[in-house]
């Protein structure tokens, strides 16, 4: 469904801005629920859907890599404000 969709918007945006509206397609996808998984299978149905899909889960993978999940903290508390 979501290559059907992402095919009928292709057909009407300007060949230098198809890349933008990919990942504007991928980020909506994201919103209303499609997983990582879901995304994972449009990659290699087309050029513009891969890159932008592609690109989301490098920046989720690098988002999960940089938050600290531990409980432990080592700064020094002050009342300073």
């Amino acid at each position: 469904m979501l290559i059907d969709m992402w095919g009928l918007m292709k057909a009407y945006v300007n060949v230098k801005e198809r890349d933008i509206v990919a990942n504007k397609f991928v980020d909506i996808a994201l919103d209303n629920g499609v997983t990582d998984a879901e995304l994972q299978e449009l990659i290699g149905l087309d050029d513009e859907l891969d890159e932008a899909v592609r690109e989301m889960l490098e920046t989720d993978d690098e988002d999960a890599d940089e938050y600290n999940y531990s409980d432990d903290y080592s700064g020094e508390l002050t009342d300073d404000y």
